[in-house]
Formats: C-alpha cells, sequence, structure tokens
C-alpha cells in the first residue's frame, strides 16, 4: 500500500517579537497563529494571521530551489484577525476581527464592514465567502449571549438577507460548496449548542438539531464549537468541537444526530483548542475523506467509512511539537504547498507530500489528500 506521509520542509516564526531588550539573553514571544489561507490568484503565496495582530503574506517561489518562503507583506490589523479568506478569485483578502466587523483587503485599498457596533460588544465569529460577492458573517456577544447572522453584498455593499437563529451568539458558520445552503452552529442559555440550515436566500431555518453535550468538559466558557465545513457533495457538515471531538452530521437529516464521531488523542485541557479545524478532501480509499487538526499536535485524515477507533483510521498527515491551532491544504493540481499548519506556538510550518511502500498491505489502494 501506497501511504501518503508528510515531511517538514519549513517552520516560519514570522508571528514573534522580542521580548526582551537585554543583548546578553535574548528572547523572543510567539503568538498564536489563528488562521493561513491560500492566495487563489497566484499559486505560490498564502497569508497568515496571528495574535500579534499581523497579517503576513508569503512568497513560496523559491521554495523549488530549496528556499523557505519569502514574506513580501506585512500588514498590521486594527484588532486580533482570527479568521481570514480570500474571495474565489483573489481579489480581496477578508479579515474577520474581534471588534464585530470585517475588513476587506484590496489592492491598496482597506473597507470595513460593520456586522455589529463595535459600543455593542460583539466579536466576529466567523465568516465565508459566498456567491456573487456575497460575504457571510456571525457575530456573538460576550456580555449577553447574542449573536447577528447577516449576509452581505460587497458590491451593493448593504445586508441582503439577516438570519433568524434565535439571537443566539454564534460559535462557527459553514458554507456547502455550490453557496445554497449555509449551516450556523450557537450557543444559547446554559451553553446549549444548536446547529441550524439554511437556504441563503432565506431568513428562516430550515432544519435544526441540538449539538451533543461536550465529553470531559465542565467548565462552560472552555465549551464551543471550532469549525463547520460542508463536504465537496454537500453530503455532510462535519463540525470541529473544543472536546477534541469531530462529529459528522447527514446535511439533509440533522435530527438524526451525528453519523460519526472521530476524536484526537489527548483530553481538553483550559489552554487547548480542541479540534481547531475541519476539512473534506476527496480521494480517499472509499470516497470522501475528513481532516482535522486537534491538541495531539496532528493534522489526521479520517475515512468517513471506518469506524474512529479503527487502527487504520485517522491517518497522521503532519504532526507538530504544541497544539495545533490551524492548518490548511493545498490543491495539487495548482501546485501549491501541501500543507501549511499554524500551530499555538506561533510557527507556521510548511509540510511536502512523499508516498511510501508499506510491505504489509502491500494490495490495498492508495491513501491521500
Amino acid at each position: 500500500m501506497s501511504l501518503l506521509t508528510t515531511l517538514i520542509e519549513f517552520v516560519l516564526h514570522g508571528h514573534s517579537a522580542d521580548a526582551t531588550s537585554d543583548p546578553v539573553h535574548p528572547r523572543r514571544h510567539h503568538f498564536t497563529v489563528n488562521d493561513v489561507a491560500f492566495d487563489p490568484s497566484c499559486s505560490t503565496r498564502f497569508a497568515s494571521a496571528g495574535r500579534d495582530r499581523r497579517l503576513l503574506i508569503w512568497d513560496c517561489e523559491r521554495v523549488r530551489e530549496g528556499e523557505p518562503p519569502e514574506m513580501v507583506e506585512e500588514i498590521e490589523c486594527d484588532d486580533n484577525p482570527e479568521r481570514i479568506k480570500y474571495h474565489p478569485d483573489g481579489s480581496t483578502l477578508a479579515v474577520q476581527c474581534d471588534n464585530g466587523s470585517v475588513y476587506l483587503h484590496r489592492d491598496d485599498s482597506i473597507s470595513r464592514i460593520a456586522f455589529a457596533p463595535e459600543e455593542d460588544g460583539h466579536v466576529t465569529a466567523e465568516m465565508a465567502w459566498g456567491q456573487r460577492n456575497i460575504l457571510f458573517a456571525s457575530t456573538a456577544c460576550l456580555a449577553d449571549g447574542s449573536g447577528r447572522h447577516k449576509a452581505y453584498d460587497i458590491v451593493k455593499g448593504r445586508v441582503v438577507v439577516e438570519f433568524d437563529a434565535g439571537k443566539e451568539a454564534c460559535s462557527t458558520l459553514g458554507l456547502c460548496p455550490e453557496g445554497e445552503s449555509l449551516f450556523i452552529a450557537t450557543e444559547g442559555p446554559n451553553s446549549t449548542f444548536t446547529l441550524r440550515q439554511f437556504d441563503v436566500r432565506r431568513k428562516a431555518a430550515a432544519q435544526k438539531v441540538e449539538l451533543e453535550p461536550f465529553v470531559d468538559i465542565t467548565d462552560r466558557t472552555a465549551m464551543d464549537i471550532n469549525s463547520l465545513s460542508v463536504s465537496a457533495d454537500g453530503l455532510y457538515v462535519a463540525a470541529g468541537r473544543t472536546d477534541n471531538w469531530a462529529d459528522v452530521y447527514d446535511t439533509r437529516m440533522l435530527a438524526k444526530g451525528p453519523l460519526y464521531s472521530f476524536a484526537h488523542e489527548g483530553v481538553a485541557g483550559p489552554d487547548s483548542f480542541g479540534v481547531v479545524k475541519t476539512q473534506w478532501v476527496d480521494g480517499t480509499p472509499r470516497g470522501v475523506g475528513l481532516v482535522t487538526g486537534g491538541i495531539d499536535g496532528c493534522v489526521r485524515l479520517w475515512d468517513v467509512r471506518r469506524p474512529s477507533d479503527d487502527p487504520l483510521n485517522g491517518t497522521i498527515l503532519a504532526q507538530c511539537e504544541y497544539d495545533v491551532a490551524t492548518f490548511t491544504l493545498g490543491d495539487s493540481y495548482r501546485d501549491n504547498i501541501p500543507i501549511i499548519v499554524g500551530e499555538k506556538s506561533g510557527q507556521v510550518t510548511i509540510y511536502k507530500r512523499t508516498w511510501e511502500e508499506d510491505d504489509n498491505d502491500a494490495g490495498d489502494d492508495h491513501h491521500g489528500t
């Protein structure tokens, strides 16, 4: 069997700063990497955002010659940039911040969209690009637990739909690939979490389900849904959770509850993030596969046809020294870097693919992204 493995190619320390002025004993402070994203208009470029309030643009052109990526642009943000998402054509980079706003970076201009008034105490919880220049974003108010959930037309400069999620605070959201269905996870009273599915043209939810109780977490402030992602065929939605589990639902029947549940090794603690991100891929032996990043420092590939405790499931694609804070998978057809991982330590690590023969299962199918 040929197994996809990944090797560390470069480790970047862009999200760090001098922690002391002592020249004899210099120390650097490293900031958690919040997000990384490929530029769809340039296959050799990607962006990273960190808790140092900086947005860094990297170019990987010289990686082919064995040289590390070059930082080509550095942008100071007004607030902590939690998420970054390129418009599908690469013309605009949306930067989600903790002040209830999303900042649109186009060439040399920056514009701000306030999805909730800053004085109301809302943070922007998540965003996603839809069709026809529509940007979806939801907020959460830390004071009263309320939230706002909107679709914004960046060309017309106005909100086109405001979704009814029971005035609950957003944990995260996800959009199906064709852009017709929006999934929003919210937190309600007593830390109950609900997953709703919306037609992007309609205010009311088409279906909803209460999410599963959290495993081994009693502190309500540590309970959250980190990520929602929908498979390319639109059949599955995966929820990455702070208890280090990822639950998979059938998008057509949310009320049936999780079809599959996958866990990373280790127990979630007060300083851990759990499963920080979920991303679907094609090309596993029997259909779609789910990729997750968790507190064991691993980015893992799950075959949804196999049980979570199957020793052949949860293939490690990348392994870090610290908790995974974020990751992104490159498109091999566009010659992207295969995997980029942002760590809790502040490192941005670039991995490359290799293929190895496993003599024990020489006749099996290929695993791969």
